[in-house]
């Protein structure tokens, strides 16, 4: 029977006989429920919750509500107007809420647990330990009793429980957060949903420690493992589905719930599931408003935590230039992400997972609030949409007939900044949170004792913890000052503290039909009674003149990326002419001193000679340049610009071609902008050299300030792929824990690589043959390889391993597309014009380690004389600023023509890349992609003063100088924003809870091993030593690809 059946046969069974006195109760309600284990117990289990008022749901509310509750279901929700409470049937506890407000309890969508995980030589195991989808959350003991209260302190009813780690995590439970009885005869709470959702994350390790060790390895797991279960879940099969694919299903599977800890990844689980037809759930990590628009797009339910970064330290001059911009802006804008999410048509539930201290969660709530969010969207989020998402809204969500008694009791309306959370109600049970505050108790108090003929006077203010006590005539005696007043229902005590008194005074009282009765304890004295009533209420104190509370000041818009230089629209394209320039064309027409280039809807409408340029209409503007130089805009062959944050190797595995470097790119990466200012338009974007056959190259188009990634992917570009030879990928470098991954010499790269193409044709051949083998992803790249489909782009440096891949593609029928680096390209260029689109590298990196050697810089020139196609490249973010100056090598080292030069950054790279057609050169029709610069654009005292992609202006020297301008503007702003918000009081902190201790229930992350201590000790000292260098710690080093101990300890903290 399943778990939501089971729970409204108890609630079903307990509304029959919870109407009428019964003498006793049969052995069980359920064959599932236990014997009783003594006397037949007889709690109260039907009330009527009366006078508040009951947000039944998002903008439905009744103001003077009657809720009545039986065997822990909703019986009614009513219009308590005019009724009578003594008339109520039954037996039924009256609890008066009057003034109060009661919601629906919240249900919290994301809360991890320990779930064991399979023995990894269990059957039926997937070959990859972080596939885990048998792993079910109702199989762990799940939350502790501490956890459970933690939750229900900030309003929590019940939580859909995911087990912890993993890539395929498993089945996550929604689970109510009532306490079991301490009699275990008793029913437990209820499980709502057994099996919700199966849980997907992009977790990875370091390189020593398993596939997937990058983001983009993750991705791959998990599309290879989704294909898997497609397969499987596929007609015509006779053996039977694996547990682990059944699990996971095919399109008509589960609901996968992706735990995401960035924003660009919520794109990636977005493509994941929309590739193969899943429905998703996506947990964010409360960034979602750095990448909003894309989200939007995209459209997925989201489950947000509000987690807000902590103040950035500008309370000195060194400390404020410390703070990145997108830091500042994150702390300000943070808060504005749940209204913003729900703006955009989203559906969201929020978390308290994520944070530093659950119990911020009410406080930070409210935050939200004075940044836009409404109430009812806020209710919203924590209460129907989560139920929704998870399936449990037949159950939760509203406060409805039929459904369960968990609910929200509060002092005041949710976002109001001092309304309290007093009791929260799980399934018919009450757990008083806060005591509510005794109204009846403020005021002026007229006390009389035995041992004065005047009263005593008593102000008590309970909502403020104060009072004061006047022992005579009001205005003749001093006023004491009340210390530890305490307020327990009826009861109150306080002390007191007298000059003339030697003992400290404690008085004790009971509240009973508006009388005070209480005792005076002096010391060792016997002390005496008193009693009275109230006679005034409180006094109106005159406040200081508080100024009211401003409304949050927050940029509507930023643009984007987010961040520093961030573009608030695309620019738009336009129809220029420009004239009185000097072209280079790099294509037949050579360099003209006098010409033209027209552009309209990002095309190149006319380049030639300004004599020849034809009459255009009036929608073009002319700009005449005065005789400064156009060039098409450069391209880059080798780059890894944007991937460092999630991983430019999948090191962990000797063939990778299953991997995408597209699934690591972030486009808002501020050196993409660097490069922009360098006349760079299109790079290509490789994987690392960690490996022989490494994950799928992109070539992009630096669109910046482009929504989503996809938007600076170069459409109709011949698809790539990274391989690699040398000491890289026979890890000759790599220490000494990395001695057991095959290959480990230049020998075994060859035959590894043969072994894998041998299988890829196999498979291949199985399939044109109509067969129907296990989709492998791994083998598609490769068999597109051999199909001519795919171009391969190789990390090499020795003639001989050049040599060896040459005579591979001779042998299986395939075009290298180039060799990456190939400084001993020079001694087999007929070899390499022979297999290969061409060749791209650097011209005088040489001698940071022993296979470059033999480089030299007359490389490049000598290999375009012998009729290689030839071309620069970067392979690092700070070379990548200068291409052009790479460029002017070829005429310094072998005396190549200005002309020839050019073309090694433009058509040449574009050739290698098989997008010619497209860009590369200056010719009418293709992609008005062109940078003008203030001289000779080979010398290093030219600039490039304007870069134009698809015929919209992306950099310009004026449009740069404004940007500056805005960035220095606005870190001033929100710098003055954090030092005046320094002067303020700080709030209040909410008080703990009164059933559990008030630290933080938040798991801590898991501690690092004293191996990764170590590497990351070493990466400091690293770090360091290159600052101290004058060294761009973020940018990657030519020739290393991200293979080094740096960038391995650099992926390694990167992972919490």
């Amino acid at each position: 029977m399943s778990s939501r059946l089971l729970f409204g046969l108890y609630s079903f069974v307990g509304l029959l006989v919870g109407a009428v006195a019964v003498a006793g109760q049969p052995t069980s309600n359920s064959a599932l429920s236990p014997p009783p284990n003594g006397m037949v117990k007889q709690p109260p289990d039907r009330f009527v919750l009366i006078g508040a008022t009951a947000h039944v749901a998002p903008g439905v509310s009744i103001a003077d509500a009657w809720v009545e509750i039986a065997q822990g279901r909703i019986v009614s929700v009513t219009d308590g107007a005019g009724r009578d409470p003594a008339r109520i049937a039954g037996g039924a506890r009256v609890i008066d809420y009057t003034g109060r407000h009661i919601y629906p309890g919240f249900i919290d969508a994301f809360v991890e647990i320990d779930v064991p995980a399979p023995a990894a030589d269990a059957p039926g195991t997937h070959w990859n330990g972080a596939v885990m989808p048998q792993r079910s959350a109702v199989r762990a003991p799940g939350l502790n009793r501490d956890a459970r209260a933690g939750l229900r302190r900030v309003g929590f009813v019940a939580a859909n429980l995911v087990p912890r780690g993993g890539v395929f995590q498993g089945s996550s439970a929604v689970v109510s957060l009532n306490d079991p009885s301490d009699d275990r005869s008793d029913a437990r709470p209820p499980v709502y949903l057994a099996s919700a959702m199966q849980v997907v994350s992009f977790q990875t390790g370091s390189w020593d420690g398993g596939y997937p060790g990058s983001h983009m390895g993750a991705v791959s797991l998990v599309r290879q493992t989704l294909s898997d279960a497609h397969w499987w879940a596929s007609p015509g099969h006779k053996e039977p589905t694996p547990e682990v694919f059944a699990l996971i299903g095919g399109e008509r599977g589960p609901v996968l719930m992706f735990d995401t800890n960035h924003e660009l990844k919520i794109l990636h689980a977005s493509s994941i599931a929309r590739e193969f037809r899943r429905r998703a759930v996506i947990v964010g990590n409360g960034t979602e408003y750095k990448r909003l628009a894309a989200i939007a797009r995209d459209g997925n339910p989201l489950v947000v935590p509000l987690r807000f970064p902590k103040a950035p330290d500008v309370s000195s001059i060194g400390r404020a230039e410390a703070v990145e911009l997108e830091e500042l802006m994150s702390w300000e804008q943070a808060p504005t992400n749940p209204r913003r999410l729900h703006q955009a048509g989203l559906k969201v539930a929020l978390t308290s997972s994520k944070v530093r201290n659950r119990n911020d969660f009410l406080s930070n709530l409210r935050e939200s609030g004075k940044h836009g969010l409404t109430h009812d969207a806020a209710l919203a989020m924590l209460t129907a949409h989560p139920a929704d998402m998870l399936g449990v809204s037949d159950v939760l969500g509203t406060i409805e007939r039929g459904k369960a008694a968990s609910l929200v009791v509060m002092d005041g309306p949710l976002l109001e900044a001092k309304s309290k959370i007093l009791d929260v109600w799980t399934d018919g049970r009450r757990h008083e949170i806060n005591a509510a505050e005794r109204d009846d108790l403020a005021g002026v108090w007229e006390l009389a004792t035995p041992m004065r003929r005047e009263p005593a006077r008593l102000t008590l203010n309970p909502r403020e913890k104060k009072a004061t006590f006047e022992s005579g005539p009001e205005g003749e005696a001093p006023k004491l000052e009340a210390k530890n007043l305490k307020i327990e229902g009826e009861r109150l005590s306080f002390t007191l503290s007298d000059d003339d008194v030697p003992s400290v005074i404690v008085i004790s009282a009971v509240v009973q039909g508006g009388v005070m009765t209480g005792w005076v304890q002096i010391g060792n004295d016997p002390g005496f009674s008193f009693s009275g009533g109230r006679v005034a209420p409180l006094p109106e104190e005159r406040k200081k003149a508080e100024e009211p509370e401003e409304k949050p000041q927050v940029p509507e818009s930023y643009g984007y990326p987010f961040g520093p230089y961030a573009l608030l629209e695309t620019p738009s394209q336009e129809s220029v002419v420009f004239t009185n320039a000097v072209l280079w064309t790099a294509g037949p027409r050579g360099v003209i001193q006098d010409g033209a280039v027209a552009i309209s809807n990002g095309k190149i409408v006319y380049a030639g000679p300004s004599a020849s340029l034809p009459r255009l209409d009036d929608r073009y503007r002319t700009v005449d340049l005065g005789g400064r130089h156009i060039t098409p805009g450069i391209i880059d062959t080798h780059s890894h610009t944007g991937t460092f944050a999630f991983g430019v190797n999948e090191g962990t595995q000797a063939c990778t071609a299953e991997v995408r470097i597209a699934d690591a790119v972030d486009p808002g990466h501020i050196n993409f902008y660097r490069q922009l200012a360098g006349g760079i338009t299109t790079v290509q974007t490789l994987h690392g050299s960690a490996n022989p056959i490494g994950g799928q190259s992109l070539t992009q188009k630096i669109r910046w300030g482009a929504h989503h990634p996809h938007d600076m992917h170069f459409q109709g570009a011949v698809p790539g792929i990274k391989f690699a030879l040398g000491e890289n990928v026979k890890q000759s470098n790599w220490g000494d824990r990395f001695r057991t991954r095959y290959p480990q010499s230049r020998m075994g790269v060859e035959t590894y690589i043969r072994d894998r193409f041998l299988a890829a044709r196999a498979y291949d051949a199985a399939r044109r043959a109509g067969e129907q083998p296990r989709p492998d992803l791994e083998l598609e790249a490769l068999a597109e390889i051999l199909r001519g489909e795919r171009w391969i782009h190789c990390h090499s440096y020795r003639q001989d391993e050049i040599l060896m891949l040459c005579r591979m593609a001779h042998e299986f029928g395939f075009r290298i597309g180039t060799f990456q680096h190939v400084l001993e390209g020079y001694k087999v260029a007929e070899a390499i014009k022979e297999a290969a689109v061409g060749a791209s590298g650097f011209s005088d990196w040489w001698a940071f380690k022993w296979e470059v050697y033999d480089a030299i810089p007359y490389a490049f020139t000598l290999m375009a004389q012998a009729g290689v196609n030839a071309s620069f490249n970067s392979d690092s973010d700070d070379l990548a600023r200068r291409m052009n100056t790479e460029s002017s090598k070829a005429v310094r080292y072998g005396g190549l023509s200005a002309d020839d030069a050019i073309k090694m950054i433009t058509i040449n790279p574009a050739i290698q890349l098989g997008i010619d057609r497209r860009v590369g050169s200056l010719e009418a029709g293709k992609d008005a992609d062109l940078v003008i610069w203030s001289g000779d654009p080979l010398s290093t005292l030219s600039r490039c003063e304007a870069t134009w992609i698809d015929g919209r202006e992306y950099y310009s020297i004026e449009r740069d100088a404004k940007l500056r301008e805005e960035v220095a503007a606005e870190r001033l702003r929100i710098t003055q924003k954090l030092l005046a918000r320094h002067h303020k009081k700080k709030e209040k902190k909410e008080e703990p809870a009164a059933d559990t201790p008030a630290e933080d229930d938040t798991p801590a992350p898991p501690r690092r091993s004293f191996a990764e201590r170590r590497l990351l000790d070493q990466v400091r000292e690293e770090y360091l030593y290159s600052f101290e260098r004058g060294e761009d710690l973020m940018r990657g080093q030519c020739g290393i690809c991200g293979c080094s101990h740096l960038y391995d300890a650099f992926m390694l903290s990167n992972q919490e």
